[in-house]
């Protein structure tokens, strides 16, 4: 019985982001020391530039020293990422001790007892039925390391709009003889079998940007092979936060009311990328602006990365229509006196989601 760990997507960036993602690296190496697995395998973006790799990968080849000690070899693919404004061929570098799959369109690697049939990304693999791999040995097992897109796996819009990926076919899987197909590219986790192999996109090892597909625990697969299927344990890296969104209100006057605020703000680690969109019908979008500047300063402290905007409609937009001024009208018929009394506050609570329903079917109509 083998065993694996696959990891993906880590977007290793040098910048004020630095400690952040080294801390997501080292607790990926602590876990491979403590698991003792017959290898690492890392399916590509591990940097998030090629001005990254050169920056950095030295320092990262230094902090996977004490993996290699243990006799747990490492196998690396580029993904998208590491071409990005690349000056030079990848293959040109020696990342010792890390084992570093640059070559295209495949290299077939012995290592831990294992066959790592390992595919850096490209554009196209379309020239696969072309390749020369060589027959799996009786009795082994066969890894494919690949860092693109499977129709059957994922389904659904490109996951980065500047950098469409490959996409592999199932029948790679089979006709290669592969018993995993440890993936990379795709943020979310995935799992599922494709002709003949289980397939798995660990997802994004770090939270690297405010979007759905960071929801949730970063995780990488522990994966053990040898009996009749291979089978997967996945482990939430706790060093890589999470990504949380909210929408929050804001009332007429552009403000955020104190719960809501210090409900986000309870609720961010300081590892966590904070999104908050502030929404409602407001008389002032300056007003608007100030509360998203302010609220986003006050949260500067609270999580690792925040980020505050607007989607918001100036009532001035919508005053002039005839729905609007007769609903506007009615409330006026049932306005509270007291303005300080509890009575009032609900009125204003409903006069604001009116104007957001009013606003949502007047500019939906346009």
């Amino acid at each position: 019985m083998a065993k694996i760990i696959h990891a993906a997507d880590l977007h290793l960036e040098d910048g004020e982001q630095l400690p952040y993602c080294y801390g997501v690296l080292d607790e990926i190496i602590a876990l491979t020391l403590a698991e003792k697995p017959d290898a690492l395998v890392l399916a590509g973006d591990m940097f998030d530039s090629f001005g990254d790799f050169e920056a950095l990968r030295s320092e990262v080849c230094a902090r996977f020293k004490p993996v290699a000690a243990a006799g747990v070899p490492i196998i690396y693919i580029p993904g998208n990422h590491e071409s990005r404004g690349a000056t030079a061929n990848l293959t040109a570098y020696n990342m010792d001790p890390i084992t570093f799959a640059a070559a295209r369109p495949f290299s077939l690697i012995e290592a831990g007892g294992l066959e790592f049939l390992c595919v850096p990304h490209a554009d196209s693999y379309d020239g696969y039925l072309d390749w020369q791999v060589p027959l799996k040995k009786p009795g082994a097992a066969r890894i494919a390391v690949v860092h693109a897109l499977n129709s059957a796996i994922y389904a659904g819009p490109e996951e980065e709009t500047d950098s469409r990926a490959g996409v592999i076919d199932d029948d790679f899987f089979s006709r290669f003889e592969v018993d995993y197909a440890a993936l990379g590219h795709v943020h979310a986790g995935r799992q599922a079998a494709l002709g003949g192999a289980l397939a798995c996109y660990p997802g994004s090892a770090r939270v690297w940007r405010a979007h759905p597909r960071e929801a949730g625990p970063r995780r990488v697969c522990v994966v053990r092979l040898g009996g009749t299927e291979p089978s997967v344990r996945t482990v939430e890296l706790k060093a890589a936060g999470l990504f949380k969104e909210y929408r929050l209100p804001l009332d007429l006057a552009g403000a955020i009311s104190r719960a809501d605020a210090d409900k986000a703000a309870g609720a961010a680690t300081n590892l966590d990328l904070l999104k908050i969109v502030l929404t409602g019908v407001v008389e002032d979008e300056n007003a608007a602006k100030a509360s998203a500047e302010a609220l986003k300063a006050g949260l500067k402290d609270k999580a690792r990365l925040v980020e505050v905007r607007t989607d918001t409609v100036v009532a001035a937009e919508i005053s002039s229509h005839s729905l609007t001024k007769a609903f506007l009208a009615e409330m006026d018929k049932i306005k509270p006196e007291d303005a300080q009394g509890g009575d009032y506050r609900c009125w204003l609570m409903a006069k604001q989601y009116g104007l957001e329903e009013l606003a949502d079917k007047i500019l939906e109509a346009k």
